[in-house]
């Protein structure tokens, strides 16, 4: 084999080597970009992922606000309706309070004094009880008190027996009340127990007591 044989045969190798090494490569450029593009795919599927489940928290956050401000509109509105009830029901209770003083200035008082006072020796229930009556009310209560104490003595005697009413003793109390408009207030078990049966007082129970029927008839369409 000579020389340009020798030359002509290496060539040959060194292209072969070559092609080998393009294809190679051409190959390994084919695989690293279906590997880019595979993960350059799911990468892109990952944020996407990422923004659909932010776009969903934040919609779902915006529907809880809503929702929110929807109770909070129900609320107010129905704090603002209770309220309002509760203002015509004050404003019930003013307009019957200011009736008050005009009950007793009238001639029917003495009797409801009376009534009052007997009333609230029957509550106690004890043989020896201070009654107080309402600061410049004072005479009309000593008027009154006898009728009640015989009253009283007459109920116990039917109820307790003749022997506990025997030692019954109703005293009046000069230190009157202060405040009030009218009524009475007794003291006994030793000056443990105060029962008051004042006029106001007698209005804030039957207040009490009628509130559903008060609400019916205020409300109720």
């Amino acid at each position: 084999m000579n020389d340009q044989e020798v030359f002509t045969q290496i060539n040959q190798m060194v292209q072969f080597i070559h092609q080998e090494a393009r294809e190679k490569a051409s190959e390994i450029k084919l695989k690293t970009d279906e590997e880019f593009n595979i993960e350059k795919l799911r990468m892109v599927e990952a944020e996407k992922q990422k923004i659909r489940a932010e776009y969903e928290r934040k919609e779902k956050q915006v529907e809880v606000q809503k929702r929110i401000g929807q109770s909070n509109e129900v609320r107010i509105s129905r704090l603002q309706c209770l309220k309002a009830r509760d203002d015509s029901m004050q404003s019930v209770l003013a307009e019957a309070a200011s009736g008050l003083p005009s009950l007793v200035s009238s001639p029917e008082y003495g009797a409801l004094l009376e009534s009052l006072c007997l009333e609230a020796l029957i509550q106690l229930a004890d043989q020896k009880v201070m009654v107080k009556g309402v600061q410049g009310q004072e005479a009309q209560l000593k008027k009154v008190l006898p009728g009640a104490e015989a009253k009283f003595k007459a109920w116990a005697n039917k109820e307790m027996g003749a022997e506990w009413a025997a030692t019954i003793k109703i005293e009046f109390d000069s230190a009157s009340l202060k405040t009030g408009i009218g009524g009475v207030e007794v003291v006994g078990f030793g000056g443990k127990i105060t029962l008051t049966n004042t006029l106001q007082s007698r209005l804030l129970l039957a207040f009490e007591t009628q509130l559903p029927k008060l609400r019916s008839t205020l409300f109720t369409s």
